[in-house]
């Protein structure tokens, strides 16, 4: 198996037309708005840079889990990506994960037992911060973060680099008051981390 890999970090999902969905920038969960299909997006222009890489898609069923026939995030992140032509073979779930924190223990497990060398992990441009401090919460990732053997990457910048006539829509997305006020969630969320105050669990 490569021993590279890109992390698709999974966010909220939407019902349109009868299919699941991951979200566009004026949806959101319980929390504010999310976009997170900017991540299947992003990780698909990676992934056709250098094919030789597996995808992880992460994310269990999260807030849907009391909705019944309800998929798993990381199941639809697949069907996303595979639309976009990624081979089936190269994507792998990981179903069984709730929050950030969570997804980000199971990840590390995975990169122990595949022996993965290179990990990008993609996020939106607001969650990174807070993935961030996760992550430094964590010895072993902390360590994997300092010898650059773990990635954090934004799916906003892969974009922009890939679609350059996007740059000026995302900018007018994070300048809304619906992402101001994301962001400003995500940075408690990071201050409360460092403080000891976030409940990872």
């Amino acid at each position: 198996m490569n021993k590279n890999a890109i992390i698709i970090i999974g966010g909220g999902l939407v019902k349109e037309k009868g299919k699941w969905r991951t979200t566009n920038f004026n949806e959101g969960d319980n929390f504010a708005v999310q976009g997170d299909r900017l991540r299947v997006v992003a990780a698909n222009y990676l992934f056709k840079d250098s094919p030789e890489q597996i995808l992880i898609a992460l994310g269990g069923k999260g807030q849907l889990k009391n909705i019944p026939n309800a998929p798993t995030v990381a199941e639809v992140i697949k069907s996303e990506l595979i639309e976009f032509g990624v081979p089936a073979e190269k994507i792998i779930k990981e179903e069984q994960l709730g929050n950030t924190w969570q997804q980000l223990q199971e990840l590390k497990k995975i990169i122990v037992g595949k022996k993965l060398e290179n990990v990008i992990i993609i996020s939106n441009e607001y969650h990174l911060p807070r993935i961030k401090a996760m992550v430094e919460k964590d010895l072993e990732l902390n360590k994997m973060l300092d010898a650059a053997k773990i990635k954090l990457q934004s799916a906003e910048e892969i974009i922009i680099e890939h679609e350059p006539d996007q740059k000026k829509k995302i900018e007018s997305v994070y300048k809304s008051k619906a992402m101001r006020e994301r962001i400003a969630l995500e940075q408690k969320g990071v201050i409360d981390i460092k403080k000891g105050r976030y409940k990872l669990k």
